[in-house]
């Protein structure tokens, strides 16, 4: 039986000017009583032979665990009802007909959210040879699901297939041979994932006692960690770098420390806001992937360096407070000079402002005069001694600064070594990542 799109194929590709015809003979011949509703069977299952030639990776949506492609692939499958013998059709071996004059396996994407055909059934065609083989070549627009795995983000490769299964037929009605697609295939992926690879797995799954066949297209995608790495990781190594070195650059008194405090928590909340645009691209999962890691490795160091400058802050106050000169034993544990002890300066000359006998016998004169130039005298004599023990006073307590000054620059120098050298650790641990070995394919990939 043949359907009204076949009539309307051949009144269009039918030339009245020429009775022979051969495609049209062919379709007249090999199409009468020809049903596509029915399999062909011949002895056994229908065997299909497919693979896909055709991968283009649109976009992938890591928060929403999708992936979206254009895909073609090819269907290989023998009809016995349509042969016929090139030798009575002056040799024509093969002709071109619409996809729904045929019966056509059926396979669905049942992975995905979103699938279509880019063609319509009256706009695909099918290509049939004389000994019964067709070959069919279905592009698609799919959107399937892809679990990714963030934990190496953003040297991370991931494995997204496109699955598909028969609705239907089992394995005794239709068997699916699934090959590897072949070299002259094209395959690319867009600007932030390589597809560097596909591969074709054949599987088969029990429903309700029957076997049907499970095609899984695999596309192997490398991430470009480019933008991840001038966009995040060098601002956070430069902010983390400059913050250390500000936090421990040595100071002379309190003020400069107070203000390295202050530039740590700024770079502290800087990092954070990197941390939330990381946590803002990925999905919401148990795993924290590897740049996320490394940023919170970046703010500890910070933390903790800030936390060090705010003892030491506390320390010094602290001793300077009670006018406490550091111990001997830690100046020759931080290789530092001893201090030389500063002799006071109050009572030295003393004697010059001491009233002679004859003075002070005067003071119990009864000459008013007199009297009032010594006690105008010894007022003078108090004020300068006073005078004379706060200059002492303030310069030794710019002694005892400058002294832990010299002691912190000390500590400041050693842990400014320490941590930079742990900040550089955790970046090279870090980008070691982007040279390991790609991993292995799952078994388990939906």
């Amino acid at each position: 039986m043949i359907s009204e799109n076949f009539d309307d194929f051949v009144k269009t590709n039918h030339d009245p000017r020429s009775k022979n015809n051969e495609t049209t003979a062919i379709l007249n011949d090999i199409f009468n009583g020809y049903d596509k509703r029915v399999l062909p069977f011949v002895q056994g299952p229908v065997l299909v032979n497919m693979t896909i030639v055709l991968g283009i990776l649109i976009e992938l949506k890591e928060n929403q665990q999708l992936a979206a492609y254009v895909i073609s692939h090819t269907q290989r499958w023998y009809d016995s009802r349509l042969v016929w013998d090139p030798s009575k059709y002056r040799g024509q071996r093969e002709v071109i007909v619409p996809q729904n004059m045929v019966w056509i396996p059926k396979l669905f994407v049942y992975n995905s959210l979103e699938s279509k055909d880019m063609l319509t059934e009256n706009r695909a065609d099918v290509r049939l040879y004389n000994n019964g083989r067709i070959k069919i070549n279905i592009p698609q627009y799919v959107q399937a699901i892809c679990r990714i795995q963030t934990q190496a983000f953003p040297f991370d490769c991931q494995f997204c297939a496109v699955a598909l299964a028969s609705p239907l037929l089992n394995v005794e009605e239709m068997i699916v041979n699934a090959t590897q697609p072949p070299r002259d295939s094209y395959f690319t992926g867009n600007a932030e994932w390589f597809l560097f690879n596909v591969t074709v797995r054949h599987m088969t799954f029990e429903e309700e006692g029957e076997s049907r066949v499970e095609i899984h297209y695999i596309f192997h995608l490398q991430r470009r960690p480019i933008y991840y790495i001038t966009v995040i990781v060098a601002p956070t190594f430069l902010i983390s770098a400059l913050s250390i070195l500000g936090i421990f650059s040595p100071g002379s008194n309190d003020g400069p420390r107070n203000e390295k405090v202050s530039l740590g928590l700024g770079s502290l909340l800087a990092m954070t806001v990197l941390l939330g645009i990381v946590a803002g691209a990925m999905p919401k999962s148990n795993d924290i992937p590897l740049l996320g890691y490394y940023i919170l490795v970046v703010i500890v160091l910070c933390a903790v360096a800030v936390g060090i400058s705010m003892a030491f802050l506390a320390v010094s106050r602290h001793y300077i407070h009670k006018e406490q000169m550091p111990s001997k034993r830690l100046l020759r544990f931080m290789f530092l000079n001893e201090y030389r002890k500063r002799r006071s300066t109050v009572f030295r000359g003393v004697h010059n402002y001491r009233f002679s006998q004859e003075c002070d016998d005067l003071m119990y004169s009864k000459v008013p005069e007199i009297q009032s130039i010594c006690m105008m005298m010894e007022e003078i004599a108090d004020s300068h001694r006073s005078m004379r023990r706060k200059a002492d006073m303030k310069a030794n307590k710019k002694l005892i600064e400058r002294e832990w000054a010299r002691v912190f620059a000390r500590f400041d120098y050693f842990f400014l070594v320490v941590f930079e050298t742990l900040n550089l650790s955790a970046l090279a641990v870090f980008l070691r990542v982007a040279w390991l070995p790609t991993p292995e394919l799952r078994d388990q990939i939906l």
